[in-house]
């Protein structure tokens, strides 16, 4: 019963937030998100915690009104990314770039034709990128957390892949859909700011050491193929702006797999908060544990 009344809430939210006016959904995103901000004390400590670090390490406040505006706003921005998450499948492709804007598209789009490896922080929304990039006919493979409960993986897979040409995969059973996808000369995308598994390269970012998975620069390395650093922000309601750099991948002399593994990843890292630091109240990994002496 349980699991029939939350596959009936989530259809119900579907169809509610996707038929509602663009400024009515976003309005009601930014209620719910400042009614969890002020109800959810311990999650608010953590958030303030990760952008106090961010905050110091870009010169910005780090207490005051001015930075509590920061992290209730944080709140409000990771509500509309799920009220994106249902609105976003129903944008028009022929009309997509009403929607996203990609700098310099006409440059990156022929380096990713052969197969690229794509990695994107928990940043902004990524999920509209996928549909333009599927606009612009690129197959692959995006991996996805298995989330809890069941019925929330299943709602939110639905909504990435019906009909799409990135097949979404979990990501306990990506790693040969993933080669396959690069071998072919298709895309696939990873979200690679959190290590989930606590195993990945050490990095330091904002001033603090942590951990980023390895798995984008170990699968660039078995294929030969580029890493492309994405980084998607929210500009308005359903209004996206996204730019990418390409990491060198190549081998250097001398440079054994572990280390060239270490290389690009640290690169990717650095990248990584280059791009948060441009929108810090976007970026949604801090709403978990994310330094290292966080996970202790």
């Amino acid at each position: 019963m349980r699991s029939l009344a939350l596959r009936a809430g989530l259809a119900a939210a579907d169809v509610v937030v996707r038929s509602l006016p663009r400024r009515v959904a976003y309005w009601l995103a930014d209620v719910i998100g400042r009614t969890w901000h002020r109800r959810a004390d311990a999650r608010r400590a953590l958030v303030s915690e990760g952008l106090r670090r961010v905050c110091a390490a870009t010169g910005r406040p780090t207490d005051g009104p001015e930075f509590r505006r920061l992290v209730e706003r944080a709140f409000i921005e990771y509500a509309r990314y799920y009220v994106e998450v249902l609105r976003a499948p129903h944008y028009d492709p022929a009309r997509i770039e009403d929607h996203v804007s990609v700098d310099d598209w006409s440059r990156l789009e022929p380096l990713l034709r052969d197969g690229a490896v794509i990695a994107l922080p928990h940043l902004g929304n990524f999920e509209p990128f996928g549909f333009f990039v599927e606009a612009h006919h690129f197959t692959g493979v995006a991996p996805v957390e298995e989330t809890e409960p069941p019925e929330l993986y299943e709602f939110l897979t639905t909504r990435r892949a019906v009909g799409r040409g990135v097949r979404v995969v979990p990501l306990s059973k990506s790693r040969r859909p993933m080669i396959e996808a690069l071998r072919n000369g298709e895309i696939v995308a990873l979200v690679a700011d959190r290590d989930l598994d606590g195993d990945g390269i050490e990095v330091t970012m904002f001033g603090h050491p942590t951990t980023l998975p390895a798995g984008p620069a170990t699968l660039a390395v078995m294929t030969e193929r580029p890493i492309l650093i994405a980084r998607v922000l929210r500009i308005g309601p359903d209004r996206f702006a996204a730019r990418g750099w390409m990491l060198d991948t190549a081998a250097r002399d001398g440079e054994e797999r572990r280390a060239r593994v270490a290389r690009i990843t640290r690169e990717m890292g650095g990248r990584f908060e280059e791009s948060i630091a441009e929108a810090p109240e976007q970026w949604w990994a801090i709403f978990q544990p994310f330094w290292s002496d966080q996970r202790t």
